[in-house]
């Protein structure tokens, strides 16, 4: 693929529209903040005679894991699956997994696997980072908190699609950071997404058939094995919501503890003909509920509170930012260097992204203000203030990853132009901005050459052995509070537990259910039908000081 220079504010928008969308929460309180007695016995239930064989899957041997230090109470280990489970003594599949064991071995409950969702993101390297900071000293006694890099991702064989970090931004289209806005955009994304699904199967070959959810589902069943417990116990955040319910539908009666937070309608992996992964999920939708909610909030907080309620409303000032960037960019001055424009995609992208967390809520008001007023140089001191994300060491491959499983995974439109026809009708009607955002993120599957029929498409209704925990949002930007009710309703030994609050999971920002998630990680219990918990701070508070900035990568923007 050719090499283009990304200008600096592109990439600046890039960053921190990855940091915000790829932190459910910046761990205002680390999970299940409020204490839970532990239970004299382990929640899951005790082995029955019919006891499945130790591998679960037939005819896969169980491995041996060696796990090693990797420091601070830490080990890793690197851990050989079945490539293709159709040969489960053929070729391997290396996996890389850390762990922290658990605190009270004599009590232990068995592993806790955790997805921090994506798809794309890796697992192994957060859990390294913040584990401590992830469940309280309860749950940390009684679990094994594993993460494991899922197929194609982190340390797991990563995919990747371009030669080099430059020639990667110099792709915007095709790793989510930009969208089209009209015609002529529209034919150089699609010529962007072939090139780059072209050179993507050309440097990995057939690994991008075997990185479908499905095959890691079966990868858990192994590792489930290898560290000898019964049951598969799984936190899933974001698409990791996806992974929990394949586990659930693909094992049932070996599913243990098993929480879904901010949830992926299963819809997500196929549909009508015509249809888009995305909107099916109802992206589009979580983001409009979303923002209709940060307009109606800023305006009730006042100008103190949230810059952009000054001087008019909130919803009918974007609207006007917006038409005037569709009609000229806003320059934004960039040092050591000419202006470069701040466009209405831009505008889109970085709107989008910070709804993901109430965290970066106020930093949104500022933003838009300074753009409503055309400062370009308060705008650009406004992104200066967004979070960065992790510097990866070397080559990102997250955006290869997050397409590559994506497209692996779900029904998408073979006809390019689909998209565009899509996400333009959505902003005229039910879903103005972001319609075309979320239509576009699709596109990337049009031309890619890795899609198969191994892959779970439903049932999504069994029977678990153990009940599933259920957490939804009410103004979720990424999956849709309905999305948690249609789960709900769909597994018939599941609980829902609603938080009345904003953004991408309920992760790190409300005790209550925290401590709810606590109590049923210990004892199995899940909350009383009906169950509503509030977040700790209104959306708009002001951030403390004190607030940890680990990063909890999941989301569906660029993480």
């Amino acid at each position: 693929m050719p090499i283009a220079s990304a200008p600096r504010l592109r990439r600046r928008i890039a960053a921190a529209a990855c940091a915000a969308a790829t932190s459910a929460a910046l761990l205002a309180v680390p999970l299940g903040g409020v204490a839970v007695a532990a239970p004299a016995a382990p929640a899951p239930a005790a082995p029955a005679a019919t006891e499945p064989p130790p591998g679960g899957v037939p005819g896969v041997p169980v491995p041996s894991i060696t796990w090693v230090d990797a420091g601070d109470g830490f080990q890793q280990a690197d851990v050989d699956v079945p490539y293709d489970y159709a040969d489960p003594r053929g070729r391997t599949f290396r996996l890389h997994a850390v762990r922290l064991p658990a605190a009270d071995p004599a009590n232990r409950i068995g592993a806790l696997f955790v997805n921090f969702g994506g798809p794309g993101g890796p697992a192994a390297a957060t859990v390294r980072e913040l584990g401590r900071l992830l469940f309280p000293p309860e749950v940390l006694a009684r679990y094994d908190l594993v993460g494991v890099d899922p197929r194609g991702t982190g340390e797991s064989r990563p995919v990747r699609c371009t030669g080099s970090t430059a020639e990667q931004a110099a792709l915007p289209y095709a790793t989510l950071a930009d969208f089209p806005t009209d015609r002529v955009q529209e034919e150089q994304v699609i010529a962007q997404v072939r090139a780059f699904a072209e050179e993507c199967r050309a440097r990995n070959g057939d690994l991008l058939d075997h990185v479908r959810t499905l095959q890691f589902a079966r990868d858990l069943d192994v590792l489930r094995a290898a560290m000898g417990d019964q049951r598969i116990n799984l936190y899933g955040l974001s698409y990791g919501t996806f992974l929990g319910q394949v586990v659930a539908n693909t094992f049932p009666t070996r599913t243990g503890a098993l929480v879904l937070d901010g949830v992926v309608d299963p819809g997500w992996a196929s549909g009508p003909p015509g249809t888009i992964s995305w909107i099916r999920e109802g992206t589009e939708v979580g983001s409009t509920e979303t923002l209709d909610r940060f307009f109606e909030l800023c305006a009730e907080a006042g100008p103190q509170q949230c810059a952009f309620a000054a001087d008019g409303n909130p919803e009918q000032k974007y609207a006007e930012l917006a038409a005037r960037l569709r009609a000229a960019p806003l320059l934004v001055p960039v040092p050591d260097g000419p202006a470069e424009p701040l466009t209405y995609s831009d505008l889109v992208v970085v709107t989008a992204a910070l709804l993901f967390t109430p965290d970066t809520w106020p930093v949104l008001g500022e933003l838009l203000q300074e753009a409503y007023s055309a400062d370009g140089a308060a705008v650009a001191a406004g992104l200066g203030r967004l979070p960065q994300p992790p510097v990866p060491e070397g080559y990102d491959n997250f955006p290869d990853a997050r397409a590559a499983i994506t497209c692996a995974d779900t029904d998408n439109p073979d006809d390019p132009y689909r998209y565009g026809e899509v996400g333009r009708a959505l902003d005229a009607t039910t879903a103005p901005y972001v319609g075309s955002r979320w239509a576009y993120a699709g596109l990337v599957c049009a031309p890619w050459a890795g899609r198969s029929t191994e892959r779970h498409t439903g049932p999504w209704n069994s029977w678990t052995r153990n009940p599933v925990l259920v957490i939804g949002n009410l103004y979720d930007p990424a999956t849709p509070y309905r999305n948690a009710v249609v789960v709900d309703d769909l597994l018939p030994n599941s609980t829902l537990l609603t938080v009345d609050g904003v953004g991408h999971t309920s992760f790190g920002t409300s005790s209550c259910a925290a401590s709810l998630t606590s109590q049923y990680l210990l004892t199995g219990a899940t909350p009383p039908a009906g169950t509503v918990c509030t977040q700790d701070r209104g959306a708009l508070d002001p951030v403390p000081a004190s607030t940890p900035t680990g990063a909890v990568r999941t989301g569906l923007v660029a993480g």
